[in-house]
């Protein structure tokens, strides 16, 4: 570990690299920075001198755009590295508790920074010290349960009318079916997706991410409302949170949801698992509907997510200025759908003071078009007639308009549905289900 410390410390001193001289763009903290990079490598074990490069570094990027915030995280990414290497480095003192925060810290750098530069080193020192301080510990043996009656989930009969469905899958991803949404059926088991089952195992799941794991979740059944919030939580306690079929969930007093994660990064043995389908990389044309669509700004102009979460588990209707292909890979889902010319009818929010999306009350919103970051007041999924009854006071707009123009379509595992940007979308889980969205 030592030697990775001298390696990241020889670095930082070469001010002709291009992550150095990223750095360097965070002004005199850099230069503090370094000087307590090479204190630490002599007092090896004065680790939490790096945190206060660790919280200025993430107040930086909380309060910049994604584009101008490159240098501080970097900062957050290396001073969290050091803060790990300090964990495990002194042969003296290392045990399973030091080991477990230097994983979280990687964990963090990855999830809150995106880890720029440095996300295969920290892949490589995740699973050294997994191997050499921690353990995966067997689940233990659940007693058996009393089946109890499963609640029904209410269904409104408002929303009828159906996505189509084609069969077989076009082969071109022009215009013809780049302006409507369309699923296609049991596209991953056609792919022979190993996901599909794999992915239905706790067991499986904990293997690949090893010991030790975080991973962030939302804290609540419905974003809007005051009560939700979100968390770093282990990744072994949210599975135990879930249903799997080798394993019951336990009891948990709030609603947990993995939601909008790039967990494919993260645990990167999950890739392998599901094809991207290609037309993801079809570059369609602007539709009709959203003319003003521009792809992603990444360099693959593709954004991957994933949603884990238990039953009823609810992402209220909103919008996307991408297209969306996406997956269902564990469980079944309800997605409502209705076109961008029932806008005036959807109730939205009202758009932040600032301008800008609430990112950190709203995962729906998206920073890089904030003013496509809809969210309606509107429940499409309301949870009992009296809700429903309700709702129709409340928003009558909606209830007079929009059901004759919308469409639902219950996915199962395999089904893949696609929809043009604009498009109001909402999601609800009929049981524990794994979902994997991109946005091409």
């Amino acid at each position: 570990m030592l030697d990775l410390f001298d390696q990241l410390l020889a670095e930082l001193s070469d001010d002709s690299h291009t992550r150095t001289a990223d750095l360097r763009r965070c002004g005199s903290l850099y230069f503090q920075f370094y000087a307590e990079a090479r204190s630490l490598r002599n007092n090896i074990d004065f680790g939490p001198s790096m945190k206060p490069f660790i919280e200025r570094a993430y107040r930086e990027m909380s309060s910049l755009p994604l584009s101008a915030s490159l240098c501080w995280r970097r900062l957050y990414t290396d001073a969290s590295l050091f803060f790990a290497l300090s964990k495990v480095s002194n042969p003296v003192k290392i045990n399973e508790a030091a080991a477990t925060e230097a994983v979280a810290a990687l964990d963090r750098a990855i999830i809150i920074a995106g880890a720029p530069g440095r996300v295969e080193l920290i892949y490589r020192l995740i699973k050294d010290i997994q191997d050499d301080h921690l353990t995966l510990v067997p689940l233990e043996i659940s007693p058996p349960t009393i089946q109890q009656c499963m609640t029904e989930i209410y269904h409104s009969s408002v929303f009828s009318a159906e996505i189509p469905c084609i069969h077989p899958p076009p082969s071109i991803f022009g215009r013809e079916w780049s302006e409507k949404p369309f699923v296609l059926r049991s596209y991953g088991h056609v792919q022979h997706w190993k996901a599909l089952s794999s992915w239905a195992s706790i067991e499986y799941l904990r293997s690949v991410a090893g010991p030790g794991r975080i991973v962030p979740v939302e804290v609540g059944k419905d974003y809007r409302t005051e009560e939700w919030t979100q968390r770093l939580m282990s990744w072994d306690s949210f599975l135990r949170s879930l249903d799997f079929p080798e394993r019951p969930a336990q009891p948990q007093g709030e609603v947990l949801y993995l939601a909008q994660h790039n967990l494919l990064m993260q645990f990167p043995a999950l890739e392998g698992d599901i094809g991207i389908p290609e037309y993801v990389y079809a570059c369609p044309d602007p539709p009709s509907c959203y003319p003003a669509y521009k792809p992603p700004g990444n360099v693959d102009q593709l954004v991957i997510n994933v949603w884990l979460g238990p039953k009823g588990t609810i992402s209220p209707a909103h919008t996307d200025p991408f297209f969306n292909c996406y997956a269902q890979v564990v469980g079944r889902k309800t997605i409502w759908l209705a076109p961008p010319e029932v806008s005036n009818s959807m109730y939205p929010f009202n758009p932040s003071r600032s301008g800008t999306a609430d990112k950190s009350h709203n995962p729906a919103a998206n920073v890089t078009e904030p003013s496509m970051s809809n969210t309606s007041r509107v429940d499409v999924f309301p949870d009992s007639a009296e809700a429903e009854q309700t709702s129709r006071n409340d928003f009558p707009a909606f209830w007079k308009e929009v059901p004759q123009r919308a469409m639902c379509v219950t996915l199962a595992p395999g089904d893949v549905l696609f929809f043009p940007p604009g498009w109001w979308h909402a999601m609800r889980s009929e049981e524990t289900s794994c979902s994997v969205s991109m946005w091409f």
